[in-house]
């Protein structure tokens, strides 16, 4: 029997970074692994959807300007890549199919999410895109910030070969260790 591996980035970072019981874990949604910042998170992304699909405008902690072409909140984009290989991702702002942004809250500033795949997932998941922008929210000092990036040839070449290297090399660890079988009923 063949598996479709569907790819991820918080599947496939996980899995880069070792962590493979953890990678295992969220690929086949055996554990809900949740922080009181996660779940800090979650109620900033809802409230800032909300925000702009009532106002039309960026949420107000990022500056709340008017949004002026066609955008959607929470865009689930599956891109299939190869026979065996799907990359799926929701996009928390796509403005006309050419600029994408993320929202992060925390401590860590937007531009340690610079260094990250994240963006180069999503310009496969939106090969349109021509810029990336990770809006920052730090609810504790109470201050955002944001980071942008262009998205060009190259970083298209380097995310097509994380997706490839460590797509392949988690699908071949769970057809091996037979987890397909054993988690997907």
């Amino acid at each position: 029997m063949s598996y479709k591996f569907r790819a991820s980035y918080s599947t496939l970072s996980t899995w880069a970074r070792g962590d493979i019981d953890r990678a295992v874990e969220g690929y086949f949604k055996l554990a809900t692994f949740t922080t009181p910042q996660m779940e800090a998170g979650k109620k900033f992304h809802k409230e800032w959807e909300l925000e702009i699909k009532e106002t039309g405008c960026m949420p107000k902690v990022f500056g709340g300007k008017q949004i002026k072409l066609p955008h959607k909140t929470e865009r689930k984009i599956v891109r299939q890549i190869t026979d065996w290989m799907e990359l799926v991702g929701v996009i928390d702002l796509d403005i006309n199919s050419k600029l994408l942004i993320d929202f992060k809250t925390g401590k860590t500033p937007s531009g340690a999410y610079t260094q990250s795949f994240q963006h180069k997932l999503y310009q496969i998941l939106r090969p349109t895109a021509h810029r990336f922008e990770y809006h920052h929210y730090d609810q504790y000092k109470k201050t955002s910030d944001v980071s942008i990036i262009y998205l060009t040839d190259q970083t298209m070449d380097e995310g097509l070969n994380y997706l490839l290297t460590y797509g392949a090399e988690m699908h071949s660890y769970l057809i091996e260790n037979r987890l397909y079988e054993r988690y997907s009923k």
